[in-house]
Order: structure tokens, then sequence, then C-alpha cells
């Protein structure tokens, strides 16, 4: 007998997927080099590590219960792991127990039920049955090609050719992606049942996330990733900031109540070991971040929260943050009174027949972005592959480009099994930018071309974005560093190494400036060129999960775990407006393209954050104060839209959701169910169409125009 310490690995990341904690899994994979391992997950059933566990227990069970001479004394009963494990447990041999009476006998056992010695008792042991995995993940069609377009229709076959006409193979895919994160593993053994949470979709490759937050996601993230630093940072700007916790706007300065605990070890290793689903956080203090995917930094391993269908839960906080605002129990809230789960008219609803489900991608879709200048929309995918899809009307068949991600190995070109997690067009749609956890970023051609791969970065993309004229591109990795890119080369033409922890997103201020943040609680606004940050925003007391600079580049948003959404200008060191309603982790937000500099000048300027209290709140900058709560989501909201004329808002959550709301009323004007958990919601250019992605592979595209 001999097993491995990857083995080993393996058996403990299945089991913290298939319990729901995706945040510790995905750090635990990394840290424990899960993708490097020649395990298939697919062979792999669920709830393994608890079958060999019970089978374990079950057999110490037996040899502390039988003697040296092979009799049975009093079996061993309700014996638990703990007590398996701790050799002050284990009780001394026990005498012979026999017949009352007879030497030796023992008058007060009753050896449950056996009197005689001779009668030995029989353990019977049931092997876990363990369900099938999650079809369509044990083996993938990969091409051996760098860069592979895959012209396919929707529900027909596809014929693969790369940039250079040559053939393609197919190639056994050990696993890649996150779980989907909806589901239970149901009969995982005779006596021990997975916890509900996300059932495995049986993939072994943890590059996928933040979710991770779920998705997320995630969502502190892999390796050393950590969010050390200042956790209450101080500030020497005396400039007035405000702090807004019930919608109202308060003049004094105020900082964080409660300064944040910050982790006991630089590679989070208490994360990957954190046996609980939720989070527990106090005060300001967020739980563990998820890692991301996505350019919304998805987080592919979310709280407890994503993985459980719980109340809506939320409502104007008046004390800031609440105790239980991590935490997973349903209805959990830190302001007055929970808000329920409201049904939902009918007559919003948008019928099937206005709906287009795409299928293709054979694993989670992180994230999805519509062409700013044609009807074409863009998918990546926990299988490895982008996808671009033609919505035109004239395509009823809705064909696909599957751009195949590939790597060098062994002289050869192979699929990467990397999630791809992060992707943007150019400004003039005629190029596509993709980041992937293979550590590449790519450059394709609206015919599936591959025009350029860039690699600098030791590690996942987390987050990747064009500059406005088009020529740079920026990205964010895990390797703590951004990366400003010539897309015409595809060198790398600067590297910031700033940040002290993986960094999370990007957004670009003009041409040649960007802000970045991080897990280590900061956010830096860099330039081109220049070798120290311009300018440095401390507050957070949590990892930043998602920044954005606002129409005319003044205002700068962030959001963190610590479930405050921040407020930031250049001309100061401390935030303009804190803003503290959200009861749990701010995952995402977004700007309306409105206000001076836009295309809509006479509409106010409004903020939308999406949290995974599941709950959107829209926010007037200006005073600092929240317009309105939109409380019909039931699970944590990972993101949300605004469409081009500003007067409505798509949010996506797991409950699978996605609905449209008006900005001026705050009420849901439609609704619509998929399939999955939604990670990623986005508007076409022209407003008449909302595309979606989600955990089940779905992508789908809703037409808004008759309504």
């Amino acid at each position: 007998m001999s097993f491995s310490s990857d083995e080993v690995n393996f058996l403990v990341f299945r089991y913290l997927q298939e319990s729901g904690f995706k945040h510790s899994a995905y750090v635990f994979g990394i840290e424990s080099h899960i993708s490097q391992s020649n395990i298939n997950g697919a062979l792999v059933p669920p709830a393994a590590l608890l079958t060999i566990l019970q089978k374990g227990l079950l057999y110490t069970e037996v040899e502390w219960s039988v003697t040296e001479d092979g009799e049975v004394a009093r079996p061993i009963e309700g014996l638990s792991l703990i007590d398996a494990v701790m050799p002050e447990a284990k009780p001394p041999k026990p005498t012979i127990k026999t017949e009352p009476g007879k030497p030796g006998g023992d008058t007060n056992a009753t050896g449950a039920g056996n009197t005689n010695s001779n009668v030995k008792t029989e353990i019977k042991i049931e092997p876990g049955t363990g369900n099938a995995v999650a079809a369509g993940n044990a083996a993938k069609n990969s091409t051996t090609n760098t860069g592979t377009s895959t012209p396919t229709n929707s529900g027909g076959e596809s014929s693969e050719v790369d940039s250079s006409g040559n053939g393609s193979s197919n190639a056994s895919v050990t696993v890649g992606g996150i779980t989907n994160a909806t589901g239970s593993v149901a009969n995982a053994t005779s006596n021990a049942t997975a916890t509900a949470g996300a059932a495995n979709s049986g993939n072994a490759d943890t590059a996928s996330g933040v979710n991770a937050n779920t998705g997320a996601a995630k969502k502190s993230e892999v390796g050393n990733a950590t969010s050390t630093g200042n956790t209450n940072a101080s500030s020497t700007d005396d400039a007035a900031s405000s702090t807004s916790t019930n919608g109202n706007s308060n003049s004094s300065s105020v900082e964080q109540s409660t300064p944040a605990v910050p982790p006991s070890s630089a590679d989070v290793t208490a994360a990957a070991a954190a046996p609980t689903a939720a989070k527990a956080t106090t005060g300001a203090t967020g739980g563990n971040g998820a890692p991301r995917v996505g350019a919304n930094n998805v987080q592919s391993t979310c709280p407890a929260a994503a993985q459980s269908a719980v109340a809506s839960s939320t409502t104007s906080s008046s004390g800031g943050v609440g105790s239980n605002a991590g935490s997973g129990t349903p209805g959990s809230t830190s302001g007055a009174g929970s808000v329920e789960a409201m049904e939902i008219d009918q007559s919003i609803e948008i019928p099937e027949s206005k709906a287009r489900v795409l299928r293709g991608h054979e694993s989670e879709v992180f994230i999805c972005a519509w062409n700013p200048s044609r009807d074409l929309l863009a998918s990546g995918s926990g299988d490895s592959t982008a996808r671009i899809w033609d919505m035109s009307d004239a395509n009823a068949n809705s064909n696909q480009l599957v751009l195949r991600h590939c790597i060098q190995k062994g002289g050869a070109e192979v699929p990467s099994n990397k999630d791809v997690t992060s992707l943007d067009w150019n400004c003039d749609g005629s190029l596509l930018a993709t980041g992937s956890y293979d550590g590449y970023a790519r450059i394709w051609k609206t015919d599936g071309r591959l025009a350029s791969t860039l690699g600098q970065h030791k590690g996942p993309i987390f987050a990747l974005k064009w500059n406005k004229s088009g020529n740079y591109i920026l990205s964010a990795g895990v390797d703590k560093t951004t990366i400003i890119w010539d897309a015409s080369t595809g060198q790398c033409t600067q590297q910031f190494a700033f940040h002290s922890a993986p960094a999370l997103d990007v957004d670009w201020q003009s041409n040649q400036s960007f802000a970045s943040c991080s897990t280590d609680q900061r956010i830096h606004v860099c330039r081109l060129g220049m070798n120290e940050p311009i300018k440095t925003f401390r507050g957070h007391t949590n990892e930043v999960n998602a920044i954005k600079w606002c129409p005319q580049g003044m205002l700068l948003a962030s959001c963190s775990d610590d479930m405050t959404l921040k407020i930031w200008s250049m001309s100061r060191d401390r935030c303009c407006h804190d803003l503290q309603a959200h009861s749990k982790e701010i995952y995402t937000i977004k700007w309306s393209p409105t206000g001076p500099g836009t295309n809509n000048p006479n509409t106010n300027l409004i903020l939308a954050s999406a949290s995974f209290d599941s709950t959107v709140r829209l926010w007037d900058v200006e005073r600092g104060s929240c317009i309105h709560t939109l409380t019909k989501h039931t699970e944590p909201v990972y993101s949300v839209a605004f469409s081009p004329d500003g007067k409505h808002l798509a949010s996506g959550s797991f409950d699978k959701c996605v609905h449209i709301w008006s900005t001026q009323t705050g009420q849901l004007v439609h609704s619509y169910k998929g399939t999955g958990g939604i990670f990623e919601v986005c508007w076409n250019s022209k407003g008449t169409k909302v595309g979606a992605s989600a955990s089940d592979g779905s992508v789908f595209v809703l037409d808004l125009r008759k309504f």
C-alpha cells in the first residue's frame, strides 16, 4: 500500500470544493499545486475523502475492539475521527468478555449484546456509493495549437482549424475550472453525505476562481497571497470626508470604528484550512477574500452565501457594518430587519421567446462582453476557451468561434486547461483581449485568429483592460504586479510592482494613467513612465475587490470585503465618501454613463454597487447617499451593468436571475431566470440586448426591443 502527498492533497481539495468552501479550496489548490498533478479528477467519485475516512474509522473501531488473540471484546461504538487519531483516546487492551459466571467474565460488561466471547461481532463495512461526476467535464475537445478558432453553430458539430490551417486533435483534458456553486452532492456515501454546496463538476484544476464570488472569486488568493499592511491606516489629510450609513451624509470626518484583524500568516494558510463555509466577521473585519475572475474580478471562490439559498437580507444599516455581516446564515443582517424575497410579477418576466440560450462551453462561463461595433458577444470560461457568438438578427443559428487557449509544453502546443477569466474588446471592436489563469494574455481578431500572446505575468491574470485609444492593454495578476502592454507588438511596455499582494483589478483613468487595487488593501494610481505611484489611497480594512473611475476620470470608486464603498479624489488623501450600507462584502461597482462628458449630460451621475448581501444599491455620489436599494435577488449579486442611456440597470445573481431595473424609480422592470448562477451581465451598444454568462456553462441573450 502506498499513497502520495499529491493524492492526499487532491482528496482534501475535492472535499473543500464539494462542501462549499470554494475560497479555501482555491487557495489550498494553488499552494499544493493541484493543477500540476496527474490525477484525472473526472474518475474520482464525489465524497471520496469521506468514503475513505469512513472506512478508516470503521477499521480503527475493529482494531480497537479485537484482542491480540483475535477475539472480539467489547466493541468500540461511536468512535469519532478525533478520538481515532489521539493516542490517549485509545482504550487499554480490553479483557476478553465471557458469559457471566465463567472464568474471566465481566459481569458489568454488556458487550453491546455480545455476552459470549466465542461469538465474534460481525462488522459490516458499506463502502460509499458516490454519484457519477457531472457530465461534460471528463474529457474536453482541445486542439494543440496556441491560437485556434472553431466556427460552429449552437447545436451542430464543429470543424476546427488553427490560424495556419492545421488540423486539430482531440486531447484528453484532465480537468479545469471552478466547481459550480449550485446544486449538491447527493448520496456521497452510505452514511456520509457531502455538505450541500457546490456539486463538483469533476474539475481538478484550481487555477480558476473569487469566487469566486463566488463568485468570485475570488475571491488571500494563491501562493503567497496576503492581506498584509496596515489594517486601519491613518491619513495625514485633514480634508473632511463623509460616512454614509443609512442614506444620509455625515459631514464630520469618520474613520473605520473597528480595525480589521490582519491574517496571522503571510501565505494565508489559515484561509486554506478554515473549516467553515461562512466568513465570520466582526465590526469592520471582512472575511478572507475570494479570488476573482473576469473583467470584474469574478470571485471564483465565494463565501457560503454563494453556495446556499439565503433570504434576501439587507436594509440601510444604521450602524455601519454588522457583527454577523459575513455569516452565511439566512436572513442575517446588520440593519433594522431583513428584507424578504419578493415574488416577481408575472407580467414583467421575459418570455422564453425573447431569450436565446447559447450552448457550447463545457464549464462555468465567468465573463462576457459585447463588441462595441457589432452584435458579437464574447465569453470566457473554465473550459480554457473564449468564444465569440454572432448575435446579429440575420444569424438565427448564433454561430460561434471557439478560441482555444494553448501553451507550449514539451516542445508541443497543448491546451492550457486553465480558466479564461477576463476579456475586453478594444475601442473599435476589431480586437479582443483575453486573460487566463495560465498567466498569458492574448489578443484575437474577430475571425478567431490569434494575433499576439503576451507572456510576462508569473501566475493567473485577474483583470485586463484596453485603454480608450486602443494602443495599450493593462493587466493585473496574482504575481502582485500590473503590466502595460503595447498592443501592436505584444511586448511589455512597463511592469509595476507596487502591491504587496495579488492585484485584483485595474482601470484606466486616461490613456497613460491607471489605478490598481489589491488584497493588500491599497489602491495605487500609476502613470506610464513613472517608477513610483503618483497617488496611493489607504482606508479599506480588507481586500479591495474592484475599482472604477467615473466617466470624467475625476473620482475613483472602490469596493471591498470590508463591506464599504469609498469614493476618492486625486486632490485628497482620504476618501470623499465612505458609504457603509451593505451588510456583506461588496463584489463589484459600476458608474452610470451619465453626467458631464457623456452621451447623457443632463442625467445625474449614479454609482451602482453589488454585494453578497443579495442587494444592489444605487448611490448619489455628490451627496453621498443611497437613492435606491434593489432587494429582489435572493443570493449574492456578482454583476451589474447600466444601459447605454443610463435609464436601466441589469443585475445578475447566483439565484440564477437577471433583473432589469429602472434607475429612476428603483422598480423591477423585467426579469429572467436562467439555469445557472449568473457571473456577468452586459448591455450591447444599442441598449437593446442584455448578455449574461452562468455557472452551468450557459450564455444567454435577452432581447428587450419589444418591451
